[in-house]
């Protein structure tokens, strides 16, 4: 019977932006007793790669699909889209009307491109603002800046299946999902970003995809994550289900767990790679 073990990435297998060594030696481990291991995670395809470096062919098994988007976008090891839940007109229509209305509490927006050759596309409110988000973000996103008419033009003649937008520095908010009335739009809020994203996609559904699609049984399954865009994932009835995170952070997001006495709690992605070892 075939295993999967799926892992989000900020926070889980990495920290402050890189890769654990020895989170990637438990993966490692979990393939050589028969596992196949992929990610499943917030961001495109091309940050994903620009996140995981070099450790990616280590991490993700060749004949895996990878989860991205928050759930809205799976694809094969080599980016071709196999499964999206994409934006419509009313759905990019009303959140342009929310950022504008909110324009105050954000800095930029981007999405990502069903085209995994291209870069993030990366809207800037303030053109003042090109240098810094250049080096910060220039390495994996095309950065521009236009009307939020034309930023909506943009969106509509694109297959774009989340868009994204950074709170301002005066804003903070964590772990917050809300569902926006009359419309079937859910906001993500998670290390200072809004997600906007269907409402009928998840990180949960999204893995149900992937159990169908390999034929994995659900105590063959094992899951990580450590925010609240993997609560429906950690919620599933997985085999195994892992959280990770200082203390505090893990108390937030059981909170929204259904059920979380059979959880595995974890401090932080080198321990993770440590239980995973003892496979």
């Amino acid at each position: 019977m075939r295993k999967l073990a799926i892992f989000d990435i900020d926070g889980t297998i990495a920290r402050h932006g890189v890769i654990d060594p020895t989170a990637i030696d438990g993966i490692k481990h979990l393939q050589s007793m028969g596992y196949t291991t992929t990610l499943c995670t917030g961001r495109g395809y091309f940050p994903m790669r620009n996140a995981i470096g070099a450790a990616f062919h280590e991490v993700v098994s060749d004949d895996a699909l990878i989860v991205l988007e928050h759930g809205a976008r799976i694809v094969t090891k080599a980016g071709k889209t196999v499964f999206a839940e994409y934006l419509g007109f009313y759905e990019i229509d009303y959140i342009i009307d929310f950022i504008r209305a909110n324009i105050d509490i954000l800095r930029f927006s981007w999405y990502n491109p069903e085209d995994v050759s291209r870069k993030l596309q990366m809207w800037r409110k303030d053109p003042n603002d090109a240098d810094e988000l250049h080096k910060k973000h220039g390495d994996y996103s095309e950065i521009f800046s236009c009307s939020l008419t034309d930023y909506k033009e943009r969106l509509m003649t694109e297959k774009v299946a989340n868009i994204e937008a950074r709170l301002a520095s005066h804003v903070k908010v964590h772990n917050l999902k809300l569902a926006l009335t009359h419309t079937p739009v859910n906001v993500l809020f998670l290390d200072d970003n809004m997600s906007f994203l269907k409402n009928n996609m998840n990180k949960g559904i999204a893995i149900l995809y992937l159990l169908k699609h390999l034929h994995v049984a659900y105590d063959d399954l094992l899951v990580a994550g450590n925010a609240i865009n993997d609560v429906e994932m950690l919620d599933l009835d997985a085999g195994r289900r892992i959280l990770v995170g200082p203390a505090d952070e893990r108390t937030t997001v059981l909170a929204y767990l259904s059920n979380h006495e059979s959880i595995i709690q974890i401090d932080s992605p080198t321990d993770l790679g440590q239980y995973l070892q003892t496979f």
